[in-house]
């Protein structure tokens, strides 16, 4: 069987993988790319949102086929307070991405193969289960986030449901917080997207430890925010929505600063690369901001590119694994040094700061006073608890006992 050759083969049809392939077809027009996916379904079935700002400013026109509602400004609640922040904030999902790659389908230049296993996925070359063998110039892996014993985690759960209303729910603006509601066992908030007057998501999410879903039980208090909170009682569900999704709280630096695989690995996106806001578990940024990398990698080593992407992934990882530091000793502070059901104080501390701060946190590119203000005044969490959790490596040896 002749092997099937392309210029860059991604594994994983969902986010970043996606986006990486679009970003790339739309800026060189003689590349051709085959993305592999194991299951049936492309892009999979989800809603993805950021904050305009988070989007590197030159690729903020190209994002917005991607985006399907926008707001100028966006609420947050918590019991002793409430705040509108002035922050542009989109939504995409599965439909806005499929979108996005389709003309490049149609014309040929992306081949998506649904419903094929990748065996062997090596840096120039996949071996399909049908033994069929495809190489490129290059191999990105974007099957998702695999668990590791350098990486210690928390979880970041959700359920949500999208409803029509019969009448106008009334919610003018996102609301992407709203911590007013009972704590459970960790950080709970209820998250909510007014896509029209009659169309919301609802979302009721907890950072917990353990990565335990009782989507059920969360299905149930769904219906009670729906009806208590929003006074909406005639509705009906469009969509529902679940994930689990990890919340880095230390990662081991030799595991974190680790380039040795660059000639041997593919290059790893998303979340299978760990590129997410730490803190939020917002994935869109890091997609684009990886995609973007390729891209740049392409342009300046073209005809014969591949090795510079692998390199430049390679260490575009230790610069992402540098910049979450302070976030992962934010999730230390509120996973470890927070009791779980008092963590919402944390949340609510921070938004008290400058609309900036919050603004450059979500792009994680906080400046040395902006982590000095976050830090400072009166703790939300007891003071030995987090001094004991400011050393990642000290942690991590204890995690490890």
């Amino acid at each position: 069987m002749p092997d099937i050759k392309a210029d860059m083969i991604i594994v994983g049809a969902g986010l970043s993988g996606l986006i990486t392939a679009w970003r790339c077809l739309d800026v060189h027009p003689e590349l051709n790319v085959i993305v592999i996916e194991a299951s049936d379904v492309v892009g999979g079935d989800h809603t993805w949102s950021f904050n305009m700002s988070d989007i590197l400013e030159h690729l903020q026109d190209w994002i917005k086929p991607f985006i399907a509602h926008q707001w100028d400004d966006y609420d947050v609640k918590f019991p002793k307070r409430k705040r509108r922040l002035e922050i542009t904030y989109c939504t995409g999902n599965s439909d806005t991405l499929r979108a996005c790659v389709q003309p490049h389908i149609e014309s040929g230049r992306l081949k998506v193969m649904s419903g094929t296993q990748a065996l062997d996925v090596q840096p120039y070359h996949v071996v399909l289960e049908n033994e069929q063998r495809l190489s490129a110039k290059c191999v990105l892996d974007a099957r998702g986030f695999k668990p590791n014993d350098d990486v210690v985690l928390g979880y970041q759960k959700f359920v949500g449901h999208v409803i029509r209303t019969q009448h106008p729910h009334g919610v003018k603006r996102p609301i992407i917080m709203d911590a007013t509601v009972e704590q459970l066992g960790g950080y709970r908030f209820v998250y909510c997207l007014p896509y029209s007057e009659t169309e919301i998501l609802v979302e009721d999410t907890y950072y917990t430890d353990g990565s335990e879903l009782k989507s059920q039980e969360v299905d149930a208090r769904l219906k009670d925010y729906i009806r208590d909170s929003l006074g909406v009682k005639n509705y009906s569900i469009t969509r529902r929505e679940i994930g689990v999704l990890p919340i880095t709280l230390a990662v081991d630096e030799a595991f974190g600063t680790d380039v040795s695989g660059e000639k041997t690995e593919p290059a790893k996106l998303g979340m299978t690369g760990g590129y997410y806001h730490a803190v939020t578990g917002y994935s869109l940024p890091e997609a684009v901001k990886s995609a973007n990398v390729v891209c740049d990698m392409i342009e300046k080593n073209k005809p014969d590119f591949g090795a510079a992407v692998l390199h430049e992934m390679a260490y575009h990882r230790v610069d992402h694994y540098h910049e979450e530091k302070f976030l992962r000793l934010l999730n230390r502070m509120l996973f470890r040094a927070a009791k779980p059901t008092e963590r919402y104080k944390v949340l609510q501390r921070f938004y008290g700061l400058s609309e900036g701060l919050i603004e450059r946190f979500y792009r994680n590119r906080l400046t040395k006073l902006d982590k000095l203000r976050i830090l400072i005044g009166k703790p939300p969490v007891p003071v030995s608890n987090a001094l004991k959790n400011l050393s990642e490596s000290a942690f991590l040896e204890r995690e490890r006992k």
